[in-house]
């Protein structure tokens, strides 16, 4: 396996690119929901930049490189309405899918950093190679 490291220029420029696709939809969004620790720096950018709120959700599939059962521990109560999913990666859609059956009533509008599948319906910066482990700057400071 080999990896992939964003730095934080590329952080950035990825975070512009996703915003510029994104933004005009802004008055859409009643938040922002944040996959705690991975969509933490993409969501705090869109939240500065499109000016909206942050929700966070305590959720983990992975120890280490290994993907295991969800671990869920804050949950925000989120009412009806649209909010922007941002996370880190988009993987093996997993993560996503947990957030969707833990609130059916909201619509999601998911934007990663990263994504391993080109035609999930997921709005991403990078296209990574299915075999790619993607270190990001935050992790290997």
């Amino acid at each position: 396996m080999n990896n992939l490291n964003i730095s934080y220029e590329m952080y950035v420029e990825l975070c512009h690119e996703l915003l510029g696709r994104v933004g005009s939809a802004r008055n859409e969004y009643k938040a922002i929901l944040c996959p705690l620790r991975g969509g933490f720096f993409l969501s705090y950018f869109m939240s500065v930049h499109l000016d909206l709120p942050i929700s966070y959700i305590e959720i983990s599939s992975y120890a280490g490189k290994e993907q295991r059962r969800f671990q869920i521990g804050i949950r925000p109560e989120l009412v009806d309405g649209k909010f922007l999913l941002c996370d880190d990666i988009f993987d093996s859609g997993n993560t996503i899918r947990q957030i969707h059956s833990m609130y059916p009533h909201v619509q999601f509008d998911p934007i990663c950093l990263v994504s391993k599948i080109k035609d999930a319906g997921v709005t991403y910066g990078f296209l990574a190679e299915k075999d790619q482990w993607v270190d990001f700057w935050w992790e290997v400071m």
